[in-house]
């Protein structure tokens, strides 16, 4: 697995844009909206070899409604790229993580399958296959 991105939940993509311009970070997407997971995204990088995905919830039903009214803006998920996503997540399955979205076409990565994955000592994290 490599460490593709970091997720942070944010009510307000440009605010949270603006103080992270402050540390170095650039806007290297568009806005993105997400219809299935109900948010708008944009990946925002300072020359490092991960990226921050800024997420924002549009709708109120989405998961990030709930981080944000628990943690306020915070990083939220890891995500690790993988050659083969079906195989990672029954690998992490055995490791007592549980899929909390099964394998599902991302808009944010033309399509490629992504898949989150949920355990008490990691965290949330997020499998984009390759």
């Amino acid at each position: 697995m490599k460490l593709h991105h970091y997720g942070f939940a944010t009510k307000s993509i440009e605010k949270s844009l603006r103080e992270f311009e402050k540390l170095g970070y650039k806007a290297v997407s568009e806005q993105i909206h997400d219809p299935v997971q109900g948010v708008n995204l944009l990946f925002i990088n300072n020359g490092s070899d991960h990226l921050i995905e800024l997420v924002s919830p549009v709708e109120e039903e989405s998961p990030v409604t709930k981080i944000l009214g628990k943690n306020g803006s915070s990083l939220y998920h890891i995500c690790y790229e993988v050659a083969h996503l079906d195989n990672a997540i029954a690998d992490l399955k055995s490791k007592r993580f549980i899929v909390v979205l099964p394998p599902t076409p991302a808009i944010a990565f033309q399509n490629r399958n992504i898949s989150f994955l949920y355990n008490p000592s990691t965290g949330l994290i997020e499998l984009l296959e390759k």
